[in-house]
């Protein structure tokens, strides 16, 4: 958004908010995500911050869709119903302050888990329509966004601007997904109650969370090369907010990360819109002595563990090797207004097919690459004259194996409203949509695959529960250890799970192990009958997470009542594992009144 449009509230500005409802944009597909929303200025009556929205899509497949908060009990979780091909929109707005992580350096309940029936994607979207100023995507990534040794990723070009309240800052914010979580954090730079430099621990459970602020706006007190590592699995959320640099336009930038363990040796950043200069890659070192070369030409740099190489794209896209494992986030967007993301590496990575909506009038880019021989596969909804192959060009220093398309629609090509899919028939592909005008924000994403194969972190499931293995997308055959040949395997079981995967360039293999919580046992009591006016008390028992009596829908560990009927108490355990009893209740009349025969 323009600074100056921004600041003295002028009639007319209008925002680029790129709604993305689950038919729109699909790539991040599964069963679980975990996510901890971030804090995002308000800037008083602007409103910068709302509204806010969950956008749920699925496939061929009905799902129902439990939005919840595990450490919040008073939560109440939203269930969605989903159709077969179908989408919701979540409007969290009214929960803007329990979602939003805040205050700094503080233990709080707000990590959110979306659990479904079927695969599905989600979208967490700050649609700032209330200003029609500073809108971004947060793509949930699912399994790929849990690990348990991170580095904060970051780019090294711009600062948050100090013209707005609450004051605009870089941040991370960390949510865990099981009890008794400790992590150790090394920052980079100062974080609000903590030096530069000086480890410290946080325990997290369930559900709960922590954010980490950066305690200045310049480039030199931003956060990347921050360590986080962690005994059991984590999320975490990056921020950039109201980032400022280009011809005065400042915008909020963010996305869910990827842990060390997706990173990758190769990536193709296309680039985008964006003017003067702003459009970068940040390479972030993961290991020392790291060797950067790019299009194939000398080194051009070496790299240690925690620093970041700054370099901007020159030609329509580049290519980057590293000698070991790096995690890369680039900067694009269109004119002034920034957007930002984490890009995959290349190789065995990223989708057959992609969804979008164009919802605004705005411009509308793609950014594409994929293997050579491919480009004559696209189509968009079917027309492959939108995305031809005429569009793509040898990205340097591949060897001829990789091409890349920039592509930009009209209103005549791409109408306001129209559902887009864009899909290729021979192989996988990579590809960011970005929305923008000069002064009316930007939004930038990258959808396509993060993980060539990833079954996620080993896990734990409750008594009876189940769980989606996903194969990945893209493959020519699967093969489970159970015999399974399709994508997805469901499984209840305690065990170790394999699959092996193939295609013409790809032979892979993943394992994880699952197990089981102990089952939770609750009694209600025993069946009881007493008289008629008195009362009884029902006990559920002590150490349960919560209670809920139905009737009379008290969340409390006894109920006193003397109404027959029968009581039911569900409780959730510490590990979210659910448990149920009923007691009945009978009421016995009193006896009739005896007449007294007086003699």
């Amino acid at each position: 958004m323009s600074l100056s449009r921004s600041v003295y509230m002028l009639i007319g500005v209008v925002s680029l908010v790129l709604a993305i409802s689950p038919k729109w944009l699909m790539a991040q597909t599964d069963t679980q995500f975990w996510f901890v929303a971030p804090e995002v200025s308000k800037n008083g009556a602007q409103r910068f911050d709302e509204p806010i929205y969950f956008r749920l899509s699925n496939y061929n497949m009905p799902s129902t869709v439990t939005i919840s908060m595990p450490a919040n009990p008073a939560f109440v979780p939203i269930v969605r119903n989903i159709p077969a091909n179908g989408a919701a929109t979540v409007d969290v707005s009214s929960f803007l302050e329990t979602v939003e992580n805040k205050p700094a350096n503080t233990i709080l309940n707000k990590g959110i888990l979306i659990t479904a029936t079927n695969p599905i994607t989600v979208y967490y979207e700050v649609a700032s329509t209330y200003c029609n100023c500073n809108p971004e995507i947060y793509a949930l990534k699912g399994r790929n966004a849990l690990g348990t040794n991170f580095l904060i990723p970051g780019q090294t070009h711009f600062e948050n601007s100090g013209s707005y309240s609450p004051t605009p800052y870089n941040k991370f914010d960390i949510v865990a997904t099981q009890n008794n979580t400790t992590i150790t954090i090394n920052p980079m730079k100062a974080v609000v109650g903590h030096a530069a430099g000086v480890t410290f621990q946080i325990i997290l459970n369930q559900g709960e969370t922590w954010s980490g602020v950066a305690t200045g706006q310049a480039v030199v007190n931003h956060l990347h090369g921050t360590e986080v590592i962690s005994d059991k699995p984590i999320a975490i959320t990056l921020t950039d907010d109201l980032l400022y640099g280009i011809t005065g336009c400042a915008d909020l930038t963010g996305d869910q990360l990827i842990a060390e363990t997706l990173a990758g040796n190769e990536y193709i950043a296309v680039k985008g819109f964006l003017t003067n200069g702003g459009e970068r890659i940040y390479v972030l070192g993961l290991t020392n002595n790291t060797v950067l070369t790019f299009d194939g030409g000398s080194t051009v740099a070496n790299i240690n563990r925690k620093e970041v190489y700054n370099y901007a794209i020159p030609n329509s896209a580049t290519y980057l090797n590293a000698s070991h494992p790096v995690l890369v986030l680039q900067t694009s967007g269109f004119g002034c207004e920034l957007g930002s993301g984490v890009i995959p590496a290349i190789g065995c990575t990223g989708s057959t097919s992609v969804t979008f909506t164009r919802t605004t009038a705005q411009q509308l880019g793609l950014i594409i690459c994929t293997r050579v021989g491919c480009e004559s596969g696209f189509a968009l909804n079917g027309n492959s004259t939108l995305i031809p192959a005429s569009a793509f060009s040898a990205v340097p220093g591949t060897a001829g194996q990789w091409v890349a398309a920039r592509i930009t629609y009209s209103l005549a090509q791409v109408p306001m409203g129209t559902t887009c899919l864009v899909s290729n028939s021979l192989g996988l592909f990579q590809m960011g949509v970005i929305i923008g005008d000069y002064g009316d924000g930007c939004s930038y994403g990258f959808f396509s695959g993060f993980s060539s194969l990833n079954l996620g972190p080993d896990m734990a499931l409750c008594p009876g529960d189940s769980t989606c293995l996903d194969g990945g997308e893209g493959y020519s055959s699967y093969l489970w250890n159970t015999g399974s040949t399709s994508r997805y395997l469901w499984v209840s079981s305690p065990g170790t799970y394999w699959v092996n995967v193939s295609n013409n360039f790809c032979n892979l293999s993943d394992t994880i192990a699952i197990s089981l919580f102990p089952v939770t046992q609750v009694s209600a009591g025993s069946d009881t009958a007493i008289c008629e006016g008195a009362t009884v008390t029902f006990d559920a028992g002590a150490g349960f997470k919560s209670y809920r009596w139905d009737p009379p829908g008290l969340h409390t560990q006894q109920i006193t009542v003397g109404i027959g009927g029968t009581y039911t108490v569900t409780v959730t355990d510490v590990n979210n594992c659910g448990s149920s009893d009923s007691v009945s209740l009978i009421i016995n009349p009193l006896p009739g009144a005896i007449p007294i025969r007086h003699d």
